[in-house]
């Protein structure tokens, strides 16, 4: 395998990074947008289901941007110590600056706060409950 080869495929591991963020920045606030614009109130069942699917949702992809992170890094190792890439010295300069295990590290405690904050959001929505309840004492 060549160095270019190895280049192209490192494209592709950073091209998947950004595939699983992006996804994941659009699921979330499809969900913020769900919770905040839904006409009806969630009751507990509804939230468990909210809660448990998001939960997947968010660890599925954590796991994709864990392997991506993973690849990248490999790779990234490979072009440093492919010898096409002598010829090209700032880009080998800034490869050996970037670590994409830091980078897996603070996107991984980005991500696990994130998502806390949607279940604390999708806990924080009305519930029928609460509503009834109200709706008693007035």
């Amino acid at each position: 395998m060549n160095g270019k080869d190895i280049a192209d495929l490192f494209i592709e591991a950073v091209g998947k990074i950004e595939f699983y963020w992006n996804f994941y920045t659009v699921t979330l606030l499809a969900l913020i947008g769900w919770l905040a614009g839904g006409q009806r109130s969630l009751g507990r069942r509804l939230r468990w289901f909210v809660t448990v699917g998001f939960a997947a949702f968010a660890t599925m992809n954590m796991l994709g941007l864990w392997g991506s992170y993973e690849f990248a890094e490999a790779l990234r190792n490979d072009l440093l110590r492919s010898p096409e890439t002598i010829g090209l010295p700032n880009a080998r300069k800034l490869l050996a600056t970037r670590n994409f295990l830091d980078q897996r590290a603070f996107g991984m405690a980005i991500h696990v706060v994130i998502d806390g904050f949607a279940v604390l959001v999708i806990w924080q929505v009305r519930s029928e409950n609460r509503n009834a309840a109200k709706n008693r004492v007035v």
